[in-house]
């Protein structure tokens, strides 16, 4: 006999979970699909281990720092397999509690691939067996892209780095967004020579212009050697040796990574069989609601190509099974108030518009910016990174239309602002601000 479900869901991810917990804890009787470990690209291989993969990387900073300030240390020494083995003990953990908070709220774990068979059944292609819902929630997320190119099968994704153990010393990664340049910066600071090859002269385009030329910059001090306006011919391969046949020259390199974007993970869904229909860059088409064209079908997370970050794939979740439930919305999520953070070296925040997003919504607005050197690095011959403040606001309420801070513990900062920026802050707001000192972010109330 066919399983029946209220609700099903498709991909254990980060809101695919939210959702199947908070169902399943108002009684209903749901199951969700996933055909790889639970807890999705952010818990098993994005957000969580690159971040634990960037600490490790900027200890070697901290020791160097270390010695202006009149410390004596010896060599520092970094043991790759010793971080991925700690890493993977993490995520294991990760993963059981999970899987735990599933079990708890009365979820079923499908261990398998499911695929649509009609708008409410679903074929699972282990078991062979058919399971239908009066619903169905897809939370798949997204797959990372491979170049169109002879031997592109000689580089890996960032999925697939990291589950690597060992690491060659010379690595070469083609991208420049902020997947591109975290890893070329925590690599570079591990100790590995690190080639970064971008189609532009630019890097970060889908940001604020000042947010791409400073990081840029940055890396090319820190010695990751930059290949701008190249362009991927084709990759061969020699024993150890992986040749990149660009528009310009062949880069040998030992580890190719690409970082060229993502795209929604609908491949191996037959949606055909259903009435959802997808935009042109392969995404789910929903309404505010988060229904698809399929009227039994809902979308959420990166599938839906909306703001692909996991802290809003789990609102959406939230959001979604208020609606549901026939309940009012207890949170609310404007896609253009969402914080995010780029774990360079400085660190990167930014929520709000950018000057880009501004003069493409032809909205007005003025700048306020600042650049200087933090007192951290007062003793050093070299000045390091600067920290860079700058703030959009509307001309006549002075409303705060963008905030981006570039330095140490971007990321902690931004997401203080962020509360106030949900707010509706003004200029007047953080001139009233009595800052705290000395501190580097207190040139946010300082800055006029």
């Amino acid at each position: 006999m066919q399983k029946q479900y209220d609700f099903i869901v498709i991909g254990a991810g980060s809101g695919g979970v939210r959702f199947a917990r908070l169902m399943a804890s108002s009684g209903k009787k749901v199951c969700i699909i996933e055909n790889s470990r639970v807890g999705g690209t952010c818990v098993i291989r994005g957000c969580v281990p690159k971040k634990l993969y960037v600490y490790a990387s900027n200890f070697l900073d901290q020791v160097i720092d270390g010695k202006s300030f009149g410390w004596t240390m010896g060599t520092a020494k970094h043991s790759w397999s010793n971080l991925v083995n700690k890493k993977n003990k993490e995520i294991s953990r990760l993963n059981k509690i999970y899987i735990k908070n599933l079990e708890k709220a009365g979820v079923k774990i499908i261990h398998d691939h499911g695929s649509f068979l009609s708008s409410n059944k679903i074929y699972l292609k282990k078991s062979k067996k058919t399971i239908s819902a009066k619903k169905i929630i897809i939370a798949t997320g997204s797959t990372p892209n491979y170049p169109s190119i002879p031997g592109s099968n000689y580089g890996i994704s960032s999925d697939e780095f990291f589950e690597l153990k060992k690491l060659p010393k010379n690595i070469s990664i083609v991208g420049s967004g902020y997947i591109a340049l975290e890893f070329a910066f925590l690599l570079k600071n591990l100790g590995y020579e690190v080639n970064l090859i971008i189609r532009k002269k630019t890097v970060l385009n889908e940001f604020d212009p000042d947010i791409g030329a400073r990081i840029l910059s940055y890396a090319i001090k820190k010695g990751i050697k930059v290949f701008q306006e190249t362009s991927l011919k084709e990759i061969r391969k020699n024993k150890n040796t992986i040749k990149i046949i660009t528009n310009k020259k062949t880069i040998q390199t030992n580890l190719l990574i690409y970082a060229i974007g993502r795209t929604p993970n609908v491949n191996k869904l037959i949606l055909e069989n259903t009435k959802v229909r997808l935009d042109k860059n392969s995404a789910i088409l929903v309404n505010k609601n988060s229904r698809s064209a399929d009227q039994n079908i809902y979308a959420i997370g990166d599938v839906t190509n909306r703001k692909n970050l996991t802290p809003v794939a789990i609102r959406e979740a939230v959001i979604l099974f208020d609606h549901l439930c026939n309940k009012k919305a207890k949170l609310k999520l404007d896609y253009n108030k969402v914080a995010s953070a780029i774990f360079t070296q400085p660190e990167v925040g930014s929520v709000g518009y950018g000057e880009n997003d501004l003069i493409k919504k032809k909205i007005k607005y003025k700048v306020l910016s600042t650049e200087f050197n933090p007192l951290k690095y007062s003793f050093m011959k070299n000045k390091k990174s600067k920290v860079f403040i700058k703030v959009m606001y509307q001309p006549k309420t002075e409303k705060v239309l963008g905030i981006i801070y570039i330095g140490d513990s971007a990321a902690e900062i931004i997401q203080s602002l962020a509360i106030a920026f949900n707010k509706g802050i003004t200029l007047n707001d953080l001139k009233q601000t009595v800052p705290v000192h000395p501190t580097s972010s207190e040139e946010l109330v300082t800055i006029f």
